[in-house]
């Protein structure tokens, strides 16, 4: 896995380069024990394998690896060939097939020369306005007179939320509605719908989102803002802080929208959707990353207070579990992560502002020797303890975990 993400890399340098070969003789080095394991019976002889032994070569020469892509050429395949074959009555494919895309490129053609014909008659003439006007009967739809409605040609463009981001933060639209539903950091933005999805008490979102602790949570977090203290779920928690909270009600969201910057490029990427549970909050798998400096956290609850201009977040703290010295487990090549609890076995959860979420990323619960009981893909997060932060879940978290 790791050879197959790091040659997907859109530019190298000797680092990369290194960390390449390192990946693929770490195969060769280990291919016999999988052999004794059952995993591959017959010899290693097969030639895409061998085919591997150039790829470092063929990456000094002739650049990243990436850029000569088939995927042009087998999309085409796809449409062309395979679709009009199995449409067919499996007889005289070549020729069934040539005469489907000749009156395919027929019809076009038509289509094409009405359009202009069309366009042509739309241009102001006075001579000829009445007669056209009269005679004109069947006339093409405005709305379907565009060419690219015609030819397949994908013009949406992906919505940059960091550029609406960066316009809402520097007062471009004074107007707009606050708090600001479009936000950004260095690497990620989001984006939620300017109405929030439900909107109900304290304690019932509480109960709804199983959070016993919530009322208490969010008198911590007030009082952290009050006294300017940074916004750290870890460490000993403090005794309950009774403070009287100025709301009673919360606007949740269920649905965001996150958009990341690519790795290498610093260019946004595509947008994702995240569904949060109404009832069962804990199958939200959107995580706070990149380890250097930041903590990992599952997301529980994205709210804000009523009539408040804070977004908020609840969310539960992971720890890193040390691997004999090593950050990552020597054979998974991912972080370890446990449940951070304190005395009683009590989860450490708080309230944090939603800007200090990082990056999303994936977690896998660890099941050890032996999976929990009750273990169900609807309570996986809340019964396990211990999960796997997994890098192969996106390349651009592979990258910046990895390179």
């Amino acid at each position: 896995m790791d050879f197959h993400y790091l040659t997907q890399v859109p530019s190298f340098n000797d680092n990369t380069i290194l960390k390449v070969s390192k990946a693929l003789q770490e195969f060769h080095d280990h291919k016999d024990t999988t052999m004794l394991a059952g995993g591959q019976k017959d010899s290693w002889e097969i030639p895409k394998l061998e085919l591997l032994q150039g790829v470092v070569l063929d990456i000094c020469r002739a650049g990243p690896i990436i850029q000569w892509s088939a995927d042009p050429t087998e999309h085409a395949h796809v449409q062309e060939i395979k679709i009009l074959a199995q449409a067919g009555n499996n007889q005289d494919y070549y020729s069934q097939i040539a005469c489907h895309l000749d009156q395919s490129e027929k019809c076009l053609l038509f289509d094409i020369a009405m359009l202009i014909q069309n366009k042509t008659a739309d241009e102001p003439n006075e001579d000829k306005d009445r007669d056209f006007n009269k005679n004109n009967e069947h006339a093409l739809d405005p709305e379907d007179v565009c060419l690219s409605n015609h030819l397949d040609i994908v013009t949406r463009t992906p919505v940059n939320y960091f550029t609406k981001a960066d316009a809402l933060s520097h007062g471009c639209f004074p107007n707009s509605p606050k708090p600001h539903c479009t936000f950004s950091t260095s690497t990620t933005a989001f984006h939620l719908a300017l109405k929030a999805s439900s909107q109900m008490s304290i304690e019932e979102a509480a109960n709804t989102f199983n959070i016993p602790n919530l009322q208490d949570a969010l008198s911590k977090f007030l009082l952290r803002v009050k006294r300017s203290s940074p916004h750290n779920v870890s460490g000993v928690r403090s005794p309950a802080v009774q403070h009287d909270l100025s709301f009673d009600h919360l606007q949740i969201w269920y649905k965001i929208c996150v958009q990341q910057m690519l790795y290498h490029s610093q260019t946004p990427g595509r947008n994702k959707v995240w569904m949060l549970s109404k009832t069962q909050s804990y199958h939200v798998k959107l995580v706070a990353s990149i380890l250097l400096g930041h903590s990992v956290v599952q997301l529980r609850m994205i709210f804000c207070p009523l009539q408040s201009d804070h977004l908020l977040t609840y969310v539960q703290q992971l720890d890193i579990v040390p691997q004999h010295g090593h950050s990552t487990h020597p054979a998974a090549g991912m972080h370890l992560l446990q449940c951070a609890v304190q005395l009683g076995s009590t989860r450490i959860r708080d309230v944090i502002p939603i800007m200090l979420i990082w990056s999303p990323a994936h977690l896998i619960p660890n099941f050890g020797s032996a999976a929990h009981n009750h273990l169900m893909c609807q309570n996986s997060h809340e019964v396990s303890l211990e999960f796997w932060l997994n890098k192969f879940w996106l390349k651009e978290l592979y990258y910046s975990l990895t390179l």
